[in-house]
């Protein structure tokens, strides 16, 4: 698998110290310009082996806890295989692959699946040579290649989901797990992880269960829990100085530094002058831990509503009361706080407050 999917998984949680350890062995061929293979694994983000290429053959061997997904690295590319105690044969340069039958498996999604990282790879650097380009035709083309690379992204996510969907009944979801969770909504990620499943105590599912977990205090019908934070102005304030007041309240979570966060507020903006006559209030929360840089944002991106911010970054209090560990996120309460609906972004924010404001 190309490093675009795989590499993720390097910095994953890892297996327990006390999981019982099994012998791997994995031997393999590799083209002439691979000098030197490496062994990856979950709970490492370097190496933890590796084996110098003579000849062009290879062999890593060694023990490691019991159905630890490794990653066979060479040059770029990435395959994970679960050390399972079959011994493994790769040749990269016929492209076959020997080992359990749980592997062959892993290996031919794995052949699947590169098409479409082939594909979004060079989608990606065709978009960053078109995106240095200022003319009105290069951001044309910059819009359309991006565009393009979203597509192929949308594409291999939903491969992806089909493949943990198909393999209710070993580990392999373990791994695109790892990789989807944080994609995924708490329904979506709630039916992947039946706890009958094989693999829902992998220990290297415990950061899926922990966005699970995160998820889950966004979820609608909860009443919001009320966050102290200093204002631009240095004033101590509370979310509840907005919240449960009669009004629907978007509290948005950002940070001046995040680029997806400010590629959505225009949205958020346009909404705000939309709706705010008849009530609607968004209360910014800031993740920044540099308060000009947080200033400078808000009268850049034109934040006319209420921001607050500890400025403790991402150990900002917001993340542990409403389990955020990704941003922009954000919810939408009701007039009496309760949480209406969560990460709603693009059309989907425009969308509700439509429903709740009839135009």
């Amino acid at each position: 698998m190309k490093k675009i999917l795989a590499v993720a998984a390097l910095a994953l949680g890892c297996l327990s110290v006390n999981a019982q350890d099994t012998a791997y062995k994995i031997t393999g061929t590799v083209s002439a310009d691979v000098k030197t293979v490496y062994l990856g694994v979950m709970n490492a983000r370097q190496p933890v082996d590796s084996a110098a290429v003579t000849g062009g053959k290879f062999t890593l061997d060694g023990t490691l806890p019991k159905d630890e997904i490794m990653l066979v690295i060479t040059g770029n590319y990435y395959l994970p295989v679960f050390n399972d105690g079959t011994p493994v044969d790769l040749n990269t340069v016929a492209k076959t692959f020997s080992g359990s039958e749980l592997n062959k498996k892993m290996y031919a999604y794995d052949n699947e699946l590169s098409v479409y990282t082939e594909q979004l790879n060079a989608a990606v650097m065709e978009y960053r040579a078109a995106a240095s380009d200022t003319t009105a035709a290069g951001k044309a083309k910059a819009e359309s290649l991006m565009a393009k690379c979203e597509q192929l992204q949308n594409e291999a996510v939903t491969k992806q989901l089909d493949i943990v969907k198909a393999n209710q009944d070993n580990l392999i979801p373990v791994f695109f797990l790892s990789q989807l969770y944080y994609m995924l909504d708490y329904n979506e990620l709630k039916a992947l992880m039946p706890e009958t499943a094989p693999y829902y105590n992998h220990p290297a599912m415990a950061r899926v269960k922990a966005q699970l977990a995160a998820l889950e205090k966004r979820m609608p019908g909860k009443m919001f829990t009320d966050l102290s934070m200093n204002d631009t102005e240095g004033q101590p304030r509370k979310l509840s100085d907005w919240c449960g007041k009669g009004n629907y309240v978007l509290v948005d979570f950002w940070a001046s530094w995040c680029g997806p966060c400010r590629q959505e507020m225009p949205n958020v903006v346009a909404n705000y002058k939309k709706y705010h006559g008849k009530g609607f209030e968004v209360v910014g929360v800031s993740f920044d831990s540099k308060a000009e840089a947080w200033k400078a944002a808000i009268k850049q991106i034109g934040m006319e509503w209420p921001n607050i911010s500890d400025l403790k970054g991402w150990k900002c209090a917001a993340a542990p009361v409403y389990g955020i560990n990704s941003i922009p996120a954000n919810i939408l309460l009701d007039g009496e706080g309760k949480i209406v609906a969560s990460d709603l972004r693009g059309e989907a924010l425009g969308e509700k407050l439509k429903e709740v404001y009839g135009f």
